[in-house]
């Protein structure tokens, strides 16, 4: 099979959890606060695969909107593992924070070991930055499947390495 052949779209839910968060007040503008903080939770694929999902998450918002990069570990229950270079931009409707944003696939391991990729995501934060803070996430990631690499149809989370 060619890389060319060896594509598919990776769509998934996340519902992660604020653990931990360390910001620090810039002090050049009222609101400008620069933070990294630490989520984690569960990934939802359509196929019913539930896994896990952990991220660092490094913000530069000023009165709570701006730009964040974040670097999410998307954990299979087979052992596989999806990891993506997140970034975007935060804005503030009220208590919410709506996130949009590029990925690219930095890379895995078990079936994602010669994966390539990039998308886009979109995100909704409920209450305002802290520990604890709610983010439901949806990703949408176009993988791409190095030469040698085998994709089974239909295979929804991943080809394995050959």
């Amino acid at each position: 099979m060619t890389q060319a052949d060896a594509s598919e779209v990776l769509k998934v839910r996340m519902v992660t959890h604020v653990t931990s968060v360390h910001a620090l007040d810039v002090g050049d503008t009222d609101g400008h606060i620069a933070s990294v903080s630490r989520f984690s939770g569960l990934a939802f694929y359509p196929d019913g695969t539930v896994g896990t999902v952990s991220f660092v998450s490094l913000a530069d918002y000023l009165d709570g909107a701006g730009t964040f990069t974040l670097f999410p570990v998307l954990a299979f229950p087979d052992g596989s593992e999806l990891w993506v270079k997140s970034v975007g931009t935060g804005t503030v409707d009220g208590a919410v924070t709506r996130f949009v944003g590029g990925l690219q696939v930095v890379g895995g391991k078990g079936r994602f070991a010669t994966v390539k990729g990039d998308g886009a995501l979109t995100g909704t934060r409920y209450t305002p930055l802290s520990i604890g803070a709610d983010l439901v996430s949806d990703y949408t990631i176009n993988l791409r499947y190095e030469e040698g690499s085998q994709c089974p149809e239909r295979s929804l989370v991943g080809c394995r390495h050959v």
